[in-house]
């Protein structure tokens, strides 16, 4: 079990749940904003 929390707080672990909610978050916002460009 403790071999179990180190892997969970490692970093890649940490790095790919950033990615997702970075990536996740891009993805939202362009489905709700298509193209920003447009309304300058």
């Amino acid at each position: 079990m403790n071999n179990f929390v180190t892997y969970l707080s490692s970093a890649p672990v940490v790095l790919l749940l950033t990615v997702s909610l970075l990536s996740g978050l891009l993805i939202e916002i362009n489905r709700f904003y298509p193209d920003p460009l447009i309304f300058s």
